[in-house]
């Protein structure tokens, strides 16, 4: 997971990678009709723009992300690699594996996180968090035992893409939620507001095979610190996501600096579970 990284002034990105590929199994949430179909999708990241006040003058990167079933949930896997120049010709790079579990009915989540980079020190540590009727927590396998109050409407990342179809699909246009990342503790729970756009009609490029579709919509997220004193939101994400939730491109926007993702390969992974 991208976290704040140490003269980069960059926020968690893994979530994001979570959150945009979805598709076609349905599941039984009380107020979620969306789907989410098993895949394997790989991405190459590149500077889109960056203005004089950026530290960051180009990027380069790629990540492999899973997103795949058992019987009481989803597992998410992604393994990235992301190199950063700065100013004055200086590269560094950030290597990462993120492992998250969710149960199906969007109340309990588990992660494993481990990060190195060139620049600072590695990060390695795993937790889990759950949602009751009357709120919940977060605790972390760090030396203090971290833990932390979650709001009673906190969603889960995949809970949290499915309410964002499900918007879509019903026309909605704005959607407010408290998304718990599976972060530090600082970074885990951001506020979220989401702004979805007119359908668009635009067919799949070859490289999405079966699973391309006719159009996207055009999605923006907007996350915010939940005791941030100003307005500004952390980052943005710019989604190209068509129904089946599966994203065509997104872009990533830190004010000082862009990060395109674009998609070089999708498949499909298992499509069947046989549960007792």
């Amino acid at each position: 997971m991208i976290q704040h990284l140490q003269n980069y002034k960059l926020s968690p990105v893994i979530v994001m990678v979570i959150m945009i590929t979805s598709g076609i199994i349905v599941f039984s949430f009380s107020t979620i009709a969306a789907t989410l179909t098993p895949h394997r999708a790989f991405y190459e990241m590149r500077l889109g723009t960056a203005n004089q006040n950026s530290v960051v003058q180009a990027i380069s990167g790629r990540s492999a992300f899973t997103l795949d079933r058992d019987c009481n949930g989803w597992r998410s896997n992604e393994n990235y690699i992301i190199e950063l120049r700065n100013k004055k010709g200086e590269l560094d790079r950030v290597l990462s594996r993120v492992e998250s579990w969710e149960s199906n009915n969007g109340e309990m989540y588990s992660f494993d996180v481990n990060e190195l980079s060139s620049f600072q020190k590695g990060k390695n540590f795993s937790g889990y968090a759950e949602i009751k009727p009357t709120g919940g927590g977060a605790y972390f396998s760090m030396e203090d035992g971290a833990r932390i109050e979650l709001p009673v409407d906190t969603h889960f990342p995949i809970l949290h893409m499915k309410s964002i179809l499900d918007s879509a699909e019903n026309g909605k246009t704005i959607l407010a939620a408290s998304v718990f990342l599976g972060a530090k503790p600082d970074d885990s729970l951001l506020a979220t507001n989401t702004v979805i756009g007119v359908w668009k009609n635009e067919v799949a490029g070859d490289n999405m095979g079966e699973l391309g579709q006719d159009g996207y919509w055009p999605i923006q997220t907007a996350y915010f610190k939940p005791t941030s004193p100003t307005a500004m939101p952390e980052y943005e994400i710019h989604y190209s996501m068509q129904r089946n939730g599966i994203v065509r491109r997104y872009v990533i926007d830190y004010g000082d600096f862009t990060i395109i993702a674009d998609l070089l390969k999708l498949e499909a992974a298992s499509d069947q579970i046989r549960c007792q």
